[in-house]
């Protein structure tokens, strides 16, 4: 009975699939898996929710979309603030145009086409050359990211007035499930490679690093959600935080070891201290890359297989095409996707556990060293 029911449902859904990917006229439109994919991953100024076919004035069959559309805020070189409520609205004003995500400048006598929504390649001789725009404008990762810290607030505050309020006493609710996180992160983390004067210190900044790349990574799991730290802006700016507070904290053994190293001939500082120079800056940039790499490598394995159901079944017109590759699909998506969950937390605690040891490495003064 189960089987039959999911047979039946299968059957449904790679015929809804098929009328997704229908024309005006009824013809199926050739699956592009690529765009689909970057379409799902990329930083975006609307939070797309889904499409349907309905008509417009004509009765003409036209595909719409289902979004909560951003506000665009910018700076104009020439017009100075601009603020739109959505990208409708800014093409409707005929001034500017939302291209990849990015707003431009019209040329003068230029206008767009009316079913032109930010997506898609317009001649360069449609943007003016000399007009300078700063984007100030929030988009989905942003949002998502004002998102986590409103969790992380309404998480640890009450937690934290538990503890303030509870002194001594056995941890509950939700004090006593993150209580082993905090203890680890603690004790196994910040204890291990920092100055015992530094841990309070820096507790708090390494617990919020560690916390918010976590709750990061399990929204961008969540159906409907950003891939924020797949976002390599997001990434580089947690680096660049890494980076700032490792120099700022530096020892004068410290940069003694990076510019004279003792004991080396001084013939070998000419090789030796552009290296360590170098890896000043190598440092916060394998923080970025590896964390924007393994969270993005999960979410474009997971829509590679959604895709090969809709590649297979050639946009609904080959059923059993569909239908074949649906169960493997499916299932190496839920496997991909458990992993994911563990990768969640595991990049955190990797991102974490640098930036303590960098930052210990900068603290570390020559007797400590011996």
């Amino acid at each position: 009975m189960i089987l039959r029911k999911l047979f039946i449902f299968n059957i449904l859904l790679v015929a809804f699939v098929g009328s997704v990917f229908a024309d005006d006229e009824g013809e199926k439109k050739e699956f592009n898996a690529a765009e689909t994919i970057l379409h799902h991953v990329q930083n975006t100024h609307d939070w797309h929710l889904t499409d349907y076919y309905g008509t417009d004035e004509s009765g003409k069959k036209v595909k719409k979309s289902v979004a909560i559309h951003f506000p665009w805020f910018f700076y104009s070189s020439k017009t100075g603030f601009e603020f739109f409520g959505s990208t409708h609205a800014m093409h409707e004003d005929g001034r500017f145009v939302a291209y990849h995500e990015h707003p431009k400048a019209l040329a003068a006598g230029m206008s767009i086409p009316e079913d032109y929504h930010g997506h898609g390649d317009l001649p360069e001789e449609t943007f003016e050359a000399d007009h300078f725009i700063l984007d100030l404008s929030p988009s989905k990762a942003v949002v998502h990211m004002i998102l986590v810290g409103i969790a992380l607030m309404l998480i640890f505050i009450p937690i934290a007035r538990a503890y303030k309020k509870n002194e001594g006493k056995a941890p509950k609710g939700m004090q006593s499930f993150f209580e082993p996180l905090i203890m680890f992160v603690r004790d196994d983390i910040v204890k291990t490679y920092l100055p015992e004067k530094a841990v309070n210190k820096y507790l708090p900044y390494l617990l919020t690093l560690f916390f918010f790349i976590w709750f990061s990574n399990l929204f961008g799991l969540m159906p409907l959600s950003s891939n924020i730290m797949g976002n390599i802006a997001v990434t580089g700016a947690l680096a660049i935080m890494t980076f700032i507070i490792v120099q700022v904290n530096g020892t004068k053994d410290y940069w003694t070891h990076i510019f004279a190293m003792p004991g080396v001939p001084k013939g070998m500082l000419f090789l030796l201290t552009p290296i360590e120079i170098i890896s000043l800056f190598v440092k916060p940039i394998a923080l970025m890359i590896r964390l924007f790499a393994n969270i993005s490598a999960g979410h474009f394995m997971i829509l590679s297989l959604i895709c090969l159901i809709f590649i297979l079944g050639k946009g609904g017109e080959s059923v059993g095409g569909a239908l074949g590759i649906m169960p493997i699909s499916i299932a190496f998506t839920i496997a991909i996707f458990c992993l994911e969950m563990v990768v969640a937390i595991i990049q955190a605690y990797i991102f974490t556990l640098l930036t303590s040891v960098f930052l210990g490495e900068a603290m570390e003064s020559h007797d400590d060293h011996h």
